[in-house]
């Protein structure tokens, strides 16, 4: 090293430390971030998830709920008091391959009283499906709601919020971001319903 180059290092370390270790943090998360997706095998299995009904949509005057029972998903409607009304959960399924969520149909009751009783359906849509409900895919994922949208990666390592929080299905430090339509991407609550899984899979339930 010339003598010139020593004599600088040695009269400003100070200001070579705090222009070093910042880069050497973010490529630490960086390598701490790629390492992931070179380890951990791709998701192998579809995810239903429940998302809080958008403002677009119109109100329904029941209240439904979404649980599983026997590997088949099941839709529980209750009629709500004094004419109110309410945005209704929608039920998306998530292909794993391209990670889209395609939204499923449910057919709600036209009409309950008042007094009438809750009434529990098969989701048609999804009847042929096996369902795992645990929040832990047999392939390890599981599904987060994490930070997108905001000053990327020097925001995070220096403590910068993010505005938009989008869900992802995370395993081992392997994040796959799932893609929402446009008018869900900014909603709060994203719930999983159940994984599924082939029929020879059933066992594991």
């Amino acid at each position: 090293m010339p003598p010139g180059r020593g004599r600088f290092l040695r009269d400003n370390l100070f200001l070579v430390a705090a222009v070093s270790l910042p880069l050497v943090v973010v490529a630490f998360f960086l390598v701490a971030s790629i390492v992931p997706r070179w380890l951990v095998p791709p998701p192998t299995y579809d995810l239903l998830l429940r998302l809080d009904g958008s403002y677009a949509q119109s109100t329904s005057p029941f209240l439904v709920d979404f649980h599983v029972r026997d590997g088949r998903v099941e839709a529980t409607v209750r009629p709500l008091a004094n004419n109110m009304s309410l945005q209704p959960p929608v039920l998306f399924l998530v292909d794993h391959a391209t990670m889209t969520a395609r939204e499923i149909t449910v057919d709600l009751p036209t009409n309950m009283a008042d007094n009438d009783p809750p009434k529990t359906f098969v989701v048609e849509a999804l009847a042929g499906r096996q369902v795992l409900a645990q929040p832990t895919a047999p392939d390890g994922y599981q599904l987060e709601q994490r930070n997108q949208g905001g000053p990327g990666l020097v925001g995070d390592v220096f403590g910068m919020n993010r505005y938009d929080r989008r869900p992802a299905i995370v395993n081992r430090g392997r994040v796959v971001a799932i893609t929402l339509p446009e008018r869900y991407r900014f909603l709060s609550s994203v719930q999983p319903v159940g994984w599924v899984v082939p029929e020879q899979d059933d066992g594991q339930r």
